[in-house]
């Protein structure tokens, strides 16, 4: 019996939106291979979460999807600002019909954003060097997915311990995707393992905006539409 195994990876030539639907391909095809039973998905607004929907439904219809969210908030945009938050109640309507589709919802404190980073975004907290060294290393699209799966276990979505895959993007729209055992959030350092990379940007370094950044891709008219345009009919 060999001592190693082979598993492809995908790297994409620019960061966010433009790779969402290829890496949620990929993803949900690697968790079928590896008999994992849930796929966490982070989404700010609701086009991560229905994309995923639609891609679960054709390709992995057995798997659990688990919507990870942001608070209702807001944030600042080329053409204004755009409502965050599945929870927030422009997305009311999403979220009813994510729910009964069988999605599990989940909103909580990020790991690496809890109530110290408010004394300042780039304090040397450790919350803050954790978050810088995972973003700035493996990639914000990558951070995001760890992140996306400690805060399904914390919210019970998921068991410590569980094998999953997770996605993260950079900035809009999804780009990473990784194979990690899940922890709770105070069992972060002792626990969590990334277990493999399914797919990630190739250079994941962003300059901010991050919508001027010449290596970030996809459309952002569509994050100023009626959300309720992309329900897919009954």
């Amino acid at each position: 019996m060999s001592g190693y195994f082979a598993s492809p990876a995908y790297y994409f030539k620019f960061k966010g939106e433009v790779n969402t639907r290829r890496v949620l391909e990929v993803a949900v095809n690697r968790a079928k291979d590896l008999s994992v039973r849930a796929i966490i998905v982070a989404s700010e607004t609701e086009r991560n979460a229905l994309k995923a929907l639609e891609v679960i439904k054709r390709h992995g219809p057995t798997l659990k999807l688990v919507v990870v969210t942001h608070p209702p908030d807001k944030t600042w945009r080329p053409k204004g600002d755009i409502p965050i938050g599945l929870n927030h109640p422009k997305y009311r309507k999403i979220r009813e019909y994510l729910e009964k589709a069988g999605a599990i919802i989940v909103q909580g404190t990020r790991p690496f954003a809890p109530a110290s980073r408010s004394l300042g975004w780039e304090k040397a907290l450790p919350d803050t060097l954790i978050d810088f060294l995972i973003g700035g290393v493996f990639g914000q699209g990558v951070k995001i997915a760890i992140e996306a799966a400690v805060m399904a276990a914390d919210a019970g979505a998921v068991s410590r311990g569980d094998v999953v895959v997770s996605l993260g993007g950079t900035y809009k729209g999804l780009d990473s995707a990784i194979v990690a055992r899940t922890t709770y959030s105070y069992y972060f350092l002792k626990e969590f393992e990334v277990l493999e990379i399914i797919a990630k940007p190739w250079r994941h370094r962003v300059t901010l905006p991050e919508y001027k950044d010449p290596g970030w891709r996809g459309v952002l008219d569509q994050y100023y539409e009626n959300p309720t345009r992309w329900i897919a009919p009954e």
